[in-house]
């Protein structure tokens, strides 16, 4: 839930007589009838008639804005969004629509106060039920949040930690959000956190467009919002591989990410990420060499990629071999001898790879590695090296039985 404000003691606890005590709140710089319509409203139990008279007046919105402190306004507002409840469950269409009227009354107007705004719509969202509605909500607050403190989105944050990625991956599917609704909350959140600020709000940039380019399934589906969220996935995954190391590893067989390089305007990226995904540094030359200019079109650095594609080389190397020698580091990396420890150090520090370093043999041993793809040949290379844990297995229980074999005897 996003977290709530805690009511006014004015208005809690009013069950008897709360919508004439709301209208008589409002009413002070309303039209003239707005007092006589609402009490019609009440008097033949018409809740969406109540709502629209309100939402309708602006000297009435204008008092509920004007309610202080920011528990009051949110507080009135509260007994003005539970007369949606009221509706009917016959008519829940109706009741979806003035929802939606309330939700844009509150969100698109400027004039008022954004921190009440934001405080009414987490109201709203609280008091909702339907899935689709409250991720279209969630949408709305997380625009209003950005726009006024963009700190708000980053971890610490209540709103920050709700958006989570893995958190909001599980609400929705609980709630069976359909895609339309949360690709509107993902372009949100991406538009939200904008493409500069913190290391942390740029890697929830990054999980956004991830998700936001995994909801295309089919190829059917892909569209030009499509194909500018892989654009911007793709650039995201090469300007840091590692920091989403996990996540980004298997966008090349995104559909959405596949129509970059079917698309001549995108062909060159696409060719780039697929070498940040399974290429090695000598890959990053040659197209460099041929393709300087994509690096330009696309504001990448050629000296965090060549840093990044030695980490990434590296690790494809500790995939390949258990141990290494210093003089194939250097080779594969284009370094000098004496930097090789270095470089294997900041692999270790990324959490790419796991391994001791030899320095009278000049050879690192690989306990562990990422592996940056797993295809035919790395299932050969998993069976050879089970092959031979099974033969080392066999010989060390040979050796037991024998001793013990030997033991009877004497």
């Amino acid at each position: 839930m996003v977290p709530p404000i805690h009511p006014s003691s004015t208005l809690v606890n009013v069950a008897e007589h709360a919508e004439l005590r709301l209208v008589r709140l409002l009413s002070g710089g309303a039209a003239p009838s707005f007092e006589s319509t609402c009490e019609a409203c009440i008097a033949n139990a018409d809740a969406p008639g109540l709502i629209r008279s309100i939402l309708s007046d602006s000297g009435a919105m204008d008092a509920l804005f004007a309610l202080d402190p920011v528990e009051e306004a949110v507080s009135a507002f509260s007994l003005l969004a539970a007369l949606l409840d009221r509706v009917g469950s016959d008519r829940p269409d109706e009741e979806a629509g003035l929802a939606k009227e309330l939700a844009d009354t509150v969100g698109n107007n400027e004039s008022y106060d954004v921190t009440k705004r934001i405080a009414m719509l987490c109201a709203l969202y609280n008091l909702r039920s339907d899935g689709a509605e409250k991720t279209l909500l969630l949408a709305r607050i997380v625009q209003l949040s950005a726009s006024s403190d963009p700190k708000s989105l980053c971890p610490g944050q209540p709103l920050g930690d709700l958006l989570e990625a893995d958190n909001i991956m599980s609400m929705m599917a609980s709630w069976a959000v359909p895609k339309k609704e949360q690709r509107f909350l993902f372009r949100k959140v991406v538009d939200g956190v904008g493409a500069g600020g913190e290391k942390s709000l740029l890697l929830k940039r990054q999980r956004y467009l991830l998700l936001l380019v995994e909801s295309y399934t089919d190829e059917s589906e892909i569209d030009e919002e499509a194909l500018t969220a892989a654009k911007d996935a793709s650039v995201g995954a090469i300007q840091d591989p590692v920091a989403l190391f996990t996540e980004q590893r298997g966008m090349l067989v995104m559909p959405a990410i596949v129509g970059l390089g079917n698309n001549p305007a995108t062909k060159q990226l696409h060719a780039l990420l697929q070498i940040f995904q399974e290429g090695k540094l000598q890959d990053y030359d040659a197209f460099v060499t041929n393709n300087s200019p994509t690096l330009t079109e696309y504001g990448l650095s050629n000296d965090d990629c060549v840093r990044y594609m030695r980490l990434l080389s590296l690790c494809s190397l500790a995939a390949e071999h258990e141990e290494i020698p210093y003089g194939a580091i250097a080779s594969t990396l284009h370094v000098k001898d004496e930097e090789v420890e270095s470089w294997v150090i900041a692999a270790v520090s990324s959490g790419l790879l796991s391994a001791k370093m030899d320095q009278l043999q000049q050879v690192v041993m690989v306990e562990r590695c990422a592996v940056r793809k797993f295809g035919m040949e790395q299932w050969k290379m998993l069976q050879t090296r089970l092959n031979d844990w099974k033969r080392n297995v066999k010989g060390v229980l040979d050796g037991l039985k024998q001793s013990q074999q030997a033991g009877v005897m004497q």
